[in-house]
């Protein structure tokens, strides 16, 4: 099978390499397509301490199952699955206290374990959940995403005509634009330099959007709020400059949500005064915890066609896919590796 492993840093091999042999509880799933992830740049930059290398990367994928394992009953050859990247043990302290995800023996397809570059995945059944009907590959790949983005509302206590900032207009800040106004937020305010991915943001319902190399963010936010700041405000960026604006953003209890990946090494400077007499609440949102369901009956909901911006061949994904991110090209927002033109 084609695949693209990568053995180290700036090293992705695009190679042919045995299709996996399936396991008693496992599945063989033909992708259809895998989207890129911030995780894999990372992966790729040599910068994620928990990948374990030589690995196929790959984790937001979903395809049709080819095999399934002996001991599998309840899936058949055939299904369209989309893939729950995180893998469980059931048995920890974590995963027995409802904190799953922080599971000592955690797992994950495309960083411990083979993933979705490549035209075969072995994955184990728990991590497959059905396609929703009607619902296209494009779309299931932003499964885990959604899983995700769901995660950080639910920490942050989303509620019902809040304002709320988004820092960064990536796919997880559009997805974010999105799911919050499913969940009622009052006032969506959306942060980014690139024009073109604030225009997608006003297109998928950003009630005002900010290009920060043009005007004042802090003096917009408090226009629209009454010179308050807003109930929430959320990086999606990973960037710690723009973390540190958010504390500026916020009105007193106002809550922060930190859901982009910073640097591991990075440091912000806050003042412990200011959590004190405002009552700022400072979040942190790690990948999912049980909200697969939910994503999978939002999925079909979420616009995607504004966000994929580049659907490429797995030969191309570092030059055309990989590059176009690390290199921040302008109108590149989600990339995905697509094997099956069908869906």
């Amino acid at each position: 099978m084609l695949a693209a492993k990568c053995f180290g840093r700036h090293d992705v091999r695009i190679d042919d390499y045995p299709v996996p042999r399936v396991g008693d509880n496992e599945l063989l799933v033909r992708v259809a397509t895998c989207g890129i992830c911030g995780t894999d740049i990372h992966i790729y930059e040599g910068e994620a301490p928990l990948a374990s290398l030589p690995v196929i990367p790959g984790h937001e994928f979903c395809g049709r199952i080819e095999k399934v394992g002996s001991a599998v009953t309840d899936v058949a050859a055939g299904d369209t699955v989309v893939v729950e990247p995180n893998l469980f043990c059931g048995q920890c302290h974590f995963c027995r206290t409802g904190k799953k995800h922080f599971c000592v023996n955690w797992a994950g397809v495309g960083v411990t374990r083979d993933g979705g570059f490549a035209e075969f995945a072995c994955v184990p059944r728990q991590a497959v959940y059905a396609l929703p009907e009607g619902v296209s590959f494009k779309k299931g790949a932003f499964f885990e995403p959604v899983a995700c983005v769901l995660h950080g509302i639910e920490r942050v206590g989303v509620l019902p005509g809040d304002s709320v900032v988004v820092c960064g207009a990536g796919s997880i800040g559009l997805v974010f634009v999105q799911v919050l106004k499913r969940v009622s937020a009052g006032q969506v305010v959306v942060s980014d330099l690139d024009p073109a991915k604030l225009e997608v943001a006003r297109e998928l319902g950003a009630d005002v959007t900010v290009n920060p190399a043009e005007a004042d963010l802090k003096t917009v936010v408090m226009e629209r709020t009454g010179g308050f700041g807003a109930e929430i405000a959320i990086d999606a960026s990973g960037s710690p400059e723009a973390i540190s604006t958010l504390f500026e953003l916020v009105k007193h209890t106002g809550k922060i949500l930190l859901f982009g990946v910073s640097p591991e090494n990075a440091r912000i400077k806050v003042r412990p005064f200011d959590i004190y007499r405002r009552e700022l609440t400072i979040v942190g949102s790690f990948t999912n915890r049980y909200t697969n369901e939910a994503a999978l009956n939002l999925l079909g909901d979420i616009e995607v066609d504004r966000i994929v911006t580049h659907r490429i061949r797995l030969d191309n994904l570092v030059k055309d896919g990989i590059d176009a991110i690390r290199e921040k090209r302008t109108g590149a927002i989600k990339i995905q590796v697509v094997f099956d033109e069908q869906n």
